[in-house]
């Protein structure tokens, strides 16, 4: 069905002149035209107009509420109430447990109303946590964390994936594990918080070698290098890691050290920013 303007103010709440500015500032969607050069909007141009103007009755900006709608993060129907964060977590971290993929996918599926970072960090994360845990005291075994760790991994990376930064993309960021570290979790987590806030992420994953890391900051020259250490670690060996990155990296290159895993009594080194979490770490950006 099509719909000429009037109608499709109508049916949104959007007034006309607002949307022609729309359409025209940031290149929201392409109306057709009658034989007379009238707009006609579709079903899929009014509902995603609709979202739209959801989001922005919310709280979010215009373009806060276009990038949500873009990567297909639409709010919770009219009058919906939202999930408890809690009972997804636990929704989640149970069918994790059980090796049950539907179950995981089921409690996954309550988040759509979400943007990525929050689903990531609200509940991706706190329940992987939640899992280590009990894996470390002997509750859960390590083919349940693995497969936990599987299931995080593959929607972290799909995220990521579904954000298009190479629209206008923003500074280059590169996010490389540690060598020797094999987790990557949390590491994939800041790389989707960068990949929200418009940077243009390249992703090299865990364990990577120091060498590696320097061939590919020398050649591309980010604005940023971000690594992590996910386990405890000795001050010592933690600052000399700090060194070697801050040493490989170019002068204009910023570099971030995040993560569990720094000793709060870390000594600072000179043109490194550690942080502990990740407020601490896009603080420093």
């Amino acid at each position: 069905m099509s719909y000429r303007i009037k109608r499709v103010a109508h049916l949104t709440g959007i007034n006309p002149a607002t949307l022609r500015a729309w359409e025209r500032r940031y290149n929201l969607i392409a109306p057709g035209r009658t034989d007379s050069g009238y707009r006609v909007y579709s079903d899929e141009d009014v509902a995603m107009l609709g979202r739209i103007k959801q989001l922005t009755d919310e709280g979010l900006t215009i373009g806060e509420a276009i990038a949500r709608v873009r990567r297909g993060c639409a709010p919770l129907p009219a009058g919906a109430p939202a999930p408890d964060l809690a009972d997804v977590c636990r929704q989640l971290r149970d069918a994790l447990l059980r090796f049950d993929r539907k179950g995981a996918l089921a409690a996954w599926e309550r988040l759509g109303h979400l943007p990525p970072e929050r689903r990531s960090e609200d509940v991706l994360l706190p329940v992987m946590r939640e899992i280590g845990d009990l894996w470390q005291g002997g509750v859960a075994v390590v083919a349940q964390e693995h497969f936990a760790s599987g299931f995080v991994r593959e929607k972290l990376a799909a995220m990521i994936s579904d954000i298009d930064t190479g629209v206008a993309p923003g500074p280059e960021a590169v996010c490389a594990g540690l060598p020797g570290d094999p987790h990557e979790l949390g590491l994939m987590a800041c790389a989707l918080r960068l990949a929200v806030s418009g940077w243009k992420v390249v992703y090299l994953g865990p364990n990577v070698p120091y060498d590696d890391i320097r061939r590919v900051v020398e050649g591309r020259r980010p604005a940023l290098l971000c690594t992590s250490i996910v386990l405890r670690a000795n001050a010592h060996d933690v600052r000399q890691a700090a060194e070697r990155l801050r040493a490989l990296a170019p002068r204009e290159t910023a570099v971030v050290l995040g993560g569990a895993g720094i000793p709060p009594e870390t000594e600072p080194v000179r043109g490194v920013r550690f942080a502990h979490s990740m407020c601490d770490m896009f603080s420093a950006n």
